[in-house]
């Protein structure tokens, strides 16, 4: 049978698809599909965010024809498959357990101008963003060339932060704060998250200001200041773009799933509900390791089928593991490997599924496949601060690399306000304390007290730290403030941990000998 679909060409969360040409083409690539493939997309575009069953799609497929779920499975998964090819940003085909599917996307006719939507009932799209055109503000207005590159440059990394709806520069070029207001220029862009910025040349320097704003509130959420010798801009220019970049994909992660809540979305995506799980991070100790897990059980309740969701319980079980908080190690072990694999089968390609690998092969001791799966998120997400001081800790275990120090601190330095900021200052403490670095890995450990002072691990990793400077009456105080947080027997667990993580140093021999000092220390 021949399977018709609508002629009129559209655009789906800013992938342009041409029914007639049975083509989609997106920001990566343009592509050829199967009419079936094209049916369902167009049935999807017609009703997007409403639900579709199983038994509907096969009638408006197969129109009575014989076929099977298996079918319409497969068929449901070439579309995902085709739009990711073509650089979706996300995946906008979300299951709805036991019922059906649903789109969750932007569905807009291809000839249609850049509109404003209507206010009443419209909702900001998830995770949307704009750059608009960074203003030339030198003296001599000579720096225009410098600010469209720089705003392309932005806009380009944005777009390269998994689940991020990022403006096309040819749309976002039209507006400027000085002529509109930023509701109405976030509305007509359909971004929430407005980046807005001035650079300029004053004698030999160029200074950047950069903000982001909030377009449906009207906020300031965050703001910047970069600046460097003009004559050596040229080759910062990369590093001070990806500062932006990091620092703003931080931001947006984090509030993103506040304002739907406060917007009245309570029924949050899956995708919002990892972020949301991630923002708890700021406050780390046990009971908020026991929420992570409930609201990423609950993600997956809404998304079985997300390997990003997966992923992210894998990290949080392995976390656990490492923290002593799992009742039977081994079996959390194996689930969290578990989770990991099968994320891997089904996204490898994925930046975020592979920063969870390369988490997951940390905690449980791996550093050369964690090193494999982080280099490769990092070098897909350059924004992804996580995965760059992780990759930074485990060169630095493995290695003896003190390169790896300078990555955790370009992560704490482009996003003091990510979630996990706190547990970098652990992973930098630990760092110098494999490569034998007492004095700094001290520094280290009492900012991360500071950071997370609900935290036990930091204290004792103070202790580790005086006890290789020799100071044992203050090692022997951290201990005792760890216990005032964490009961059991916690210097045991913790020096058979940091034992597991050194044997993969070169250092070893010293490192185990400085623990095995920590370990005899009288209660």
């Amino acid at each position: 049978m021949t399977v018709r679909v609508a002629t009129k060409a559209f655009y789906i969360n800013g992938v342009l698809a041409e029914p007639e040409a049975l083509r989609i083409t997106g920001s990566a690539a343009a592509r050829r599909i199967e009419p079936k493939v094209m049916a369902l997309l167009v049935a999807f575009s017609g009703q997007p965010g409403q639900l579709w069953t199983r038994d509907a799609l096969v009638d408006r497929l197969w129109s009575g024809e014989s076929a099977s779920d298996e079918s319409l499975t497969r068929i449901v998964y070439q579309l995902r498959k085709a739009l990711k090819d073509v650089g979706a940003v996300a995946d906008v085909v979300q299951t709805v357990p036991k019922l059906g599917y649903r789109l969750d996307a932007e569905v807009q006719a291809a000839d249609a101008a850049v509109h404003e939507p209507a206010t009443s009932g419209w909702e900001w799209p998830a995770f949307s963003i704009a750059v608009l055109p960074i203003e030339d503000a030198s003296v001599d207005h000579d720096g225009r060339f410098l600010a469209e590159g720089l705003t392309r440059d932005l806009t380009m990394l944005l777009s390269r932060t998994p689940r991020f709806r990022v403006a096309p520069y040819s749309s976002a070029a039209r507006f400027s704060l000085h002529e509109s207001d930023i509701k109405d220029i976030g509305q007509a862009l359909q971004s929430r998250f407005l980046v807005t910025a001035t650079s300029s040349r004053f004698d030999d320097s160029v200074s950047i200001r950069v903000e982001l704003s909030d377009a449906a509130e009207g906020v300031l959420l965050w703001s910047d200041k970069y600046q460097t010798a003009f004559d050596r801009f040229f080759e910062v220019e990369q590093d001070v773009v990806c500062a932006i970049t990091t620092s703003i994909a931080a931001k947006v992660n984090v509030v993103q799933p506040v304002r739907a809540r406060r917007t009245g979305r309570f029924n949050l995506s899956a995708y919002e509900r990892v972020q949301a799980a991630e923002a708890l991070r700021a406050n780390y100790g046990r009971e908020t390791a026991a929420q992570i897990v409930g609201k990423l059980c609950e993600a997956l309740e809404i998304e079985p089928d997300d390997p990003i969701t997966r992923a992210a319980l894998a990290v949080q079980l392995s976390q656990n593991v490492v923290s002593q908080w799992e009742d039977d190690p081994e079996a959390t072990i194996s689930q969290a490997d578990a989770l990991i694999a099968q994320s891997l089968r089904e996204a490898p390609n994925d930046p975020e599924v592979r920063a969870a690998a390369g988490i997951v092969a940390t905690m449980f001791c791996r550093p050369d496949d964690a090193i494999v799966h982080l280099e490769i998120a990092t070098a897909r997400n350059p924004n992804d601060a996580h995965a760059m001081a992780v990759l930074g800790w485990q060169l630095c275990l493995r290695h003896s690399d003190p390169g790896g120090i300078g990555l955790i601190e370009t992560a704490e330095a482009r996003a003091p306000h990510h979630p996990r900021f706190g547990l970098w200052a652990t992973y930098r403490a630990t760092a110098h304390l494999f490569m034998l670095n007492y004095a700094e890995g001290l520094r280290g450990a009492q900012q991360a007290v500071e950071r997370t002072p609900n935290y036990y691990q930091p204290h004792l990793t103070c202790a580790w730290a005086h006890t290789g400077l020799g100071n044992m009456q203050s090692a022997k105080d951290e201990i005792a403030r760890a216990w005032e947080l964490e009961s059991g027997n916690i210097v045991e667990k913790f020096v058979d941990e940091m034992r597991k993580w050194s044997a993969n140093s070169p250092n070893r021999v010293a490192c185990w000998g400085a623990l095995e000092t920590l370990r005899s220390l009288p209660a």
